[in-house]
């Protein structure tokens, strides 16, 4: 909820969820990829429960300013295409721990065809891990109610960056 008015009379206002989900539609939109390769390195990021849900409603198309197209499907498979051309640039599994509350990311491939992505296989996971970090905080802003040009009437507190920063304490 946000408050909205002024003066003394303040009225609380749900948050108005903007995400673009990926429906029907984007995946028609969508293309496969031609010639995934395998990566050996396994990314290191953990996905919690929120993460991974976000990703299963996945990220639709919006706007060039959001550069990947986002789905988690069925079968715990994570792709993601570029938002421009609807070429798939990655796919990856996605292992659910017993309960279902974090995950972690296995058998990474990358597009190689020539004409749809060139990036050196040596620049992954770190490439990879990048453009998940950024896609996922747009689901986050979106379902918060923030837009890339700045917040709705009825948006909420920007929510913080994922993945949360762990800090030491010192002793």
């Amino acid at each position: 909820m946000s408050t909205q008015g002024s003066g003394w009379k303040n009225v609380l206002v749900p948050v108005e969820d903007l995400r673009p989900l990926f429906t029907a539609r984007s995946a028609a939109k969508v293309h496969p990829a031609l010639a995934m390769r395998s990566i050996d390195r396994k990314p290191g990021l953990t996905l919690d429960s929120d993460t991974i849900g976000l990703l299963h409603d996945g990220l639709g198309f919006y706007d060039m300013e959001i550069r990947w197209v986002v789905h988690l499907d069925a079968a715990d498979v994570l792709r993601l295409w570029r938002s421009w051309t609807g070429y798939q640039i990655y796919e990856a599994r996605v292992v659910l721990d017993a309960p279902g509350a974090r995950a972690t990311i296995e058998g990474l491939k990358v597009e190689q065809h020539p004409d749809r992505f060139t990036s050196l296989l040596f620049n992954e996971p770190a490439l990879f891990e990048r453009v998940l970090i950024s896609t996922v905080n747009h689901l986050r802003r979106f379902r918060a109610g923030h837009t890339p040009y700045g917040p709705s009437p009825s948006a909420g507190p920007a929510p913080e960056p994922w993945p949360a920063i762990e800090t030491e304490v010192a002793e």
